[in-house]
């Protein structure tokens, strides 16, 4: 499914060839390349020489000449699209969900009894928990190790929702997480759109760039399970350790009998449900193979077009907005629709977390399934994020979203980017300004102000700020006259035009001096005091 077709064969287009005319020059030979991004660059004016054995040397020719039974002939559009559909995917998750959507919808159900619905639930969910809890969160992101016969399970019920073999998933699966919203994305919304990302790359095999991405990360998937098991083997020797990682041979015999494993899950099992339940075997097949089938892959598709459509309605990004993942907003219903995997954003920060991020109550039977068996011993190394850690990316998407926000606001500009001046230029300066311009600059805490714009709607009246035109207002605007608020500071700070070298000789207003006389007569007069009671305890103790 993975193989790619090259649209033009470029390996034979320059077979050999002479530089020039010369009949003594060298003979170049076309390099083959297994970068076929490398070979779309190759054009008819260049050619790739080699220049020896370990380097490529790309050197203009002047002209080449080609017959035309050297080229060869591209493929007509259709037959194109044809070599590049799926045919196992478009069986699977095309032709029978929409053939069991429309028989459902057309004709009625016949022949089923209760306890065939109690098996098509059973098998349900058991086919769920196999898919979203066994391929999705334990043989691709790894949350936890578990009983080979689990492993066994998962591999058998989660290959019966026809989204291929643990290989094939977990490689695509993984190939999203690394390269999302990016071409190698295998299904990316961002880029492709909804249709494609919700059917479309299941129909068509993709761009060279996504299989490219899969097959890397099929390899690397399989030499870590292969390196694992190697090395349990070297260290147990003789001993089998039943509780471990995704065991490599499930992995190799499950991908090498898929289809097999189909017509057990699809055919062969839901036959011997309607001889129990002695039912038509046609309507176990459709319900138990067909219908059940489709229902999970709608599940599994939805989660991953829908999931990533940062506009979609109520929808939020509470622990990372770099990326397109969600929290699915009405979550309780959306855990219901989709198993137990509506918090999408959550999961893409933390992906080896078992839980995905749902609340205890919320339904996941993934979760719940995965805490039974870590109860009977069948699981161990349970992943858990730390709720520190979730807190953090919470409360740093908080102050991410808090400062873009503010960047909207105007603050006004920076003290640390204000030019200085000295308090003489500053007076000689005001001076002027109102004098020329009426422009009225005051000084507050060090800061030279503009406050022109709201000299006429200043609450206090204009009076108060023309006398401190050319002054020093700090003890005026902290209290003597009135205590500001944090919104007329905020507005104040919108007027910054310069920094004072030192405020020590700008000339104050009436307010300041009022209060440093004020301080003077009551430092004086508390020296009286303290000299008057000094005074009588001597006298006190001289009697």
């Amino acid at each position: 499914m993975n193989d790619g077709i090259p649209e033009f064969d470029f390996s034979d287009l320059v077979a050999r060839t002479n530089y020039g005319k010369n009949d003594d020059a060298e003979e170049l030979h076309i390099v083959e390349t297994k970068d076929e991004e490398a070979l779309d660059d190759i054009q008819m004016g260049q050619a790739v020489v080699s220049a020896g054995e370990n380097e490529e040397v790309v050197k203009e020719l002047p002209e080449i000449q080609v017959s035309s039974s050297t080229l060869k002939k591209r493929d007509p559009h259709i037959v194109h699209l044809l070599k590049r559909m799926s045919l196992q995917s478009t069986i699977l998750c095309i032709i029978l969900p929409l053939f069991s959507l429309f028989k459902i919808v057309l004709s009625r159900p016949q022949g089923v009894t209760p306890l065939f619905m109690y098996f098509f639930g059973f098998y349900m969910i058991i086919s769920q928990i196999s898919l979203f809890g066994g391929y999705h969160r334990f043989f691709t992101h790894q949350s936890f190790q578990t009983h080979i016969v689990v492993q066994l399970a998962y591999a058998i019920f989660g290959g019966s929702c026809g989204l291929g073999s643990v290989l094939q998933f977990t490689s695509q699966h993984l190939a999203h997480h690394r390269h999302q919203d990016t071409e190698r994305d295998p299904h990316s919304y961002s880029v492709y759109g909804w249709l494609f990302s919700m059917w479309g790359h299941r129909f068509f095999l993709g761009n060279r760039k996504s299989r490219r991405a899969i097959q890397e990360c099929r390899n690397t998937f399989v030499s870590t399970s292969m390196m694992v098991h190697n090395k349990r083997l070297k260290h147990d020797g003789e001993k089998e350790v039943l509780l471990q990682p995704p065991n490599h041979e499930i992995l190799k015999v499950q991908d090498e009998n898929y289809v097999s494993l189909l017509l057990l899950t699809l055919i062969v099992i839901p036959c011997l449900v309607a001889l129990y339940c002695q039912v038509p075997y046609w309507t176990s097949v459709y319900y138990l193979g067909f219908v059940r089938m489709s229902i999970i892959q709608q599940q599994w598709l939805l989660l991953g077009s829908l999931g990533h459509i940062k506009n979609l309605p109520f929808a939020t990004q509470p622990f990372s907005n770099i990326r397109s993942a969600i929290n699915f907003p009405v979550t309780f219903f959306w855990q219901f629709i989709l198993f137990g995997e509506a918090n999408h954003n959550f999961h893409h920060e933390f992906p080896s977390d078992y839980t995905a991020g749902s609340r205890w109550y919320h339904w996941d039977p993934s979760k719940w399934s995965i805490w039974i068996l870590y109860q009977f011993g069948l699981v161990n190394h349970l992943h858990a994020t730390n709720s520190q850690q979730v807190e953090k990316c919470a409360l740093q998407q908080q102050q991410k979203l808090l400062d873009q926000e503010k960047s909207k606001l105007k603050w006004g500009i920076s003290i640390e980017k204000l030019p200085i001046i000295s308090p003489e230029q500053f007076s000689e300066l005001a001076r002027q300004q109102y004098a020329n311009n009426k422009r009225a600059l005051v000084v507050i805490e060090g800061i030279v102000h503009d406050v022109t714009p709201f000299i006429h709607n200043h609450p206090g009246g204009t009076a108060l700020v023309q006398l401190s035109i050319g002054k020093d207002a700090t003890q005026a605007f902290n209290g003597a006259v009135y205590s500001h608020s944090q919104a007329a500071r905020n507005l104040l700070a919108t007027m910054r035009i310069a920094m004072l070298s030192s405020n020590e000789q700008v000339k104050q207003t009436v307010w300041e001096k009022r209060m440093l006389q004020q301080s003077q007569d009551n430092q004086r007069r508390n020296n009286r005091q303290v000299t008057y009671t000094q005074k009588n305890h001597y006298a006190a103790g001289a009697a």
